[in-house]
């Protein structure tokens, strides 16, 4: 999971600045709200996960994740009324999560790679 928030944390700042330093704020706004979005959710599941699994506290994992849902409709309703937002670039940033995903997929291939002596199993 860390591999996965860093890797969204690094393309949340790299997709920032790219758009600021192209004169583009309001991409860069919006990309930054929707990468920051899927940040956010992740952290939250993450944190969820670990409650169930760590301290068997189910209850309060399933009240989390499910409060979770509607804090971030609350927050993406907020966010769309706002002046400077572009769906297209909130949405690209929102999107980033899959090349995340890709990231921990190649490290978590690598890793097992590295265990087994550079063979991967072959399911």
């Amino acid at each position: 999971m860390k591999v996965t928030l860093l890797s969204q944390l690094a393309l949340t700042l790299l997709g920032f600045s790219l758009f600021w330093l192209n004169n583009a704020p309001h991409q860069a706004l919006s990309f930054a709200a929707g990468s920051l979005t899927i940040l956010v959710s992740l952290a939250l599941l993450g944190w969820g996960w670990s409650l169930i699994f760590e301290k068997k506290l189910i209850a309060l994992a399933v009240a989390i994740i499910v409060f979770k849902y509607a804090i971030l409709g609350i927050i993406i309703f907020t966010i769309v009324k706002l002046p400077w937002f572009n769906p297209l670039w909130f949405a690209m940033g929102v999107a980033s999560f899959v090349i995340s995903a890709i990231t921990y997929a190649i490290f978590e291939a690598l890793k097992e790679g590295k265990q087994n002596g550079g063979r991967t199993s072959s399911v």
